[in-house]
This record gives C-alpha cells, structure tokens and sequence, in this order.
C-alpha cells in the first residue's frame, strides 16, 4: 500500500502539534484527581525534611503531572522539595542521585522505567542512607526498604483488551478475520510487558482467532508512528485492534492510520489520560475508543505522607501500592475530567 506524500505530511505535522499543545495544556490546567480534590492527611514533619523527585522526563505530559502533585504536596505539608528530570537516559539519572546525595536529601522519588538503572540507583541511596521511593519500576525485588507505588499493569491492560476485543466483536462480528497489534515498550521491564500481556490475554479470551504483532515504540512516538506504518503496509486489507502502552506514543500510532487512510480497519486502545488525548477520547468519530486513567495527579498527595511518616516514626510505606485506574470512554469522560472539556 502507498500512502499519499501529502497524507503523511500532514500526519507527521498533526502529531507534532499533539506533542506540543500538551505542554502548553499542562502549563495552563491543573487536573485534580477522581474525588476532585486532594486527599489531605493529618500528619506534621518533625523537623524541616528535603526530599528529592527524579522525574521520568519533563517533556512528557503524564510525568508532570505526576510530578507536579509531589510539589503541591510537598509545599502544603511543608517539605522542601528538589526537583530532577532523568530524561528517559540512565546516565542522567545515575547524575541525578548523584546530585541529591551531594545535597543530603533525606528521601529520594526515582520515577524511572528502567529496573536495571533503578537497582543501581538504589544501591548509591542505601549508601548514603537515604529513603528510596520507587515510582512505577522498582528499585529492589521486594526489599522493605525500598517501597514502590506502581499501577496494576495487568489489570490495566486487561480493560484494555476487553474494550477493544468487545467493540470489535460488536461492530465487525465475531466470526470476522482480526489481527491484534500490541505497541509496548518491553525494554522498560516486567512491569510493561505484563501490560501488554494483559491486554492480549484478555482480547483473546473474547475473540481467540486474533492473530497477534508485538512491537516496541523504543518509548517514541515517532518509531511508534513508523512501526505502525510498516505494520499497516505489510496488512493492506482486514480488521485490526490496536493497543499502545502511552498516550503520547499512541497518538503516532494514530497518525499512521490516518495517512494510510485505514481509519473503517482500525479500533485503538491506549493508556495515561493524558490532557491531550482527552478531546479524542470525547470526538464520536474517533476510532480511539478509551484511555485508562491512572490519576497521577494524586500520587503526591498519596506518597508524601506516608514517607513524611516513615521519618518521623520509622513506619515503612505499604509496598507496593497501586493508584485505581478508570478505563476512561465518551461516555464516562467528564464524570472524571469535566474541566478539561
């Protein structure tokens, strides 16, 4: 299949805006989170306490807000609160530690996806003695001393197959040919992979004769555009259900559909709930059916606390924790983000 020089301009342009206008939506808006406020707790430091918040990456729209939640949370209990970006880069993030060790922070937020860089990470902190906080991928296999908050990433991916095969079947009928094509990111860790995994297993146990591709989006939207591309070239005809493990990369994805002009063949999935996905989400038209919301913008509100409590008295956070997640579709949008329409 060829796909038109100009379709594919204007997908690589539309996806850039994508790219762009969320950053600028989270300059502007501050989501809250699906009670509509944070949850305050009655706790006090015992003395001035500086913490540390590694970030995953500051140019991506979920990870400031998540980011911005531990500040907010942090200033209202009174914390100091340095903020670093490790860039998606293991050697930035090894910098990272490095500087908040040299700054003698008394906790430290790694919010990273990669387990091997988060091992050594956690290796320089026990040295130094500090409190280490694993944010999504853990630092340590069950080590009490070091706590991880993550999502449930294999229930997360099971709404995601569940919706994606259900529709599928509704719209296109059971007996009809589909393929199901998983964009994930397996480099990041166990913890993606059981992502992926749970949405292929549920699909298949709606639907089984789905034939199914897995790629890696290298954690990029425009491999993911790409990838996508190549894939659709390779099927020029049938039904295919497509899943992608982020929204930013998922809207590469989306992009490819668009300049193959395959959008009749296509249902996508995605995950993060991103600000900028959100008006997709609400589009009737669009062939991206849900984004799973895993509120980030509570997560400083939940974490802070509870490590605030861990220097005061010594009491471990719970580990691990998981934040709920909501499969968020047209029809239930607003009831969880209506200042965002």
């Amino acid at each position: 299949m060829k796909i038109k020089k100009s379709n594919l301009v204007i997908a690589v342009l539309s996806l850039s805006f994508f790219l762009l206008s969320g950053l600028l939506l989270i300059a502007v808006a501050a989501q809250k989170g699906p009670a509509g406020t944070a949850q305050y707790v009655d706790i006090k430091p015992n003395k001035k306490y500086k913490m540390a918040f590694a970030n995953w990456n500051d140019m991506n729209s979920f990870a400031i807000i998540a980011r911005d939640s531990f500040t907010a949370a942090a200033k209202y209990y009174g914390v100091e609160m340095m903020l670093l970006d490790n860039k998606q880069d293991p050697v930035q993030a090894n910098t990272n530690v490095d500087v908040a060790i040299t700054a003698k922070v008394d906790a430290y937020f790694q919010y990273n996806q990669d387990e091997a860089v988060n091992r050594r990470i956690a290796q320089k902190l026990k040295g130094a003695n500090i409190k280490g906080i694993a944010i999504q991928v853990p630092m340590g296999d069950n080590d009490p001393d070091l706590p991880f908050y993550l999502v449930n990433n294999y229930g997360t991916g099971t709404v995601c197959g569940e919706l994606l095969a259900n529709t599928a079947k509704t719209k296109w009928g059971a007996n009809t040919p589909m393929s199901l094509f998983i964009a994930n990111h397996p480099e990041a860790g166990e913890y993606f992979i059981q992502r992926g995994k749970g949405t292929v297993d549920s699909a298949k146990k709606i639907l089984p004769q789905l034939e199914v591709s897995q790629i890696s989006t290298k954690g990029s939207p425009e491999v993911t555009r790409q990838m996508t591309a190549d894939f659709l070239t390779a099927h020029p005809k049938g039904k295919i259900l497509m899943w992608c493990h982020i929204d930013q990369n998922t809207m590469g994805m989306l992009s490819a559909v668009k300049a193959a002009s395959r959008l009749e063949d296509c249902l996508i999935v995605s995950v993060g709930a991103q600000p900028t996905m959100l008006p997709e989400i609400r589009n009737p038209k669009s062939i991206v059916l849900g984004t799973v919301a895993h509120f980030p913008e509570q997560w400083g509100w939940d974490v802070v606390p509870q490590v605030i409590r861990w220097l005061n008295d010594g009491v471990r956070p719970k580990s691990p924790q998981s934040p709920p997640y909501v499969m968020l579709t047209r029809e239930n949008v607003d009831q969880y983000y209506p200042q965002t329409k």
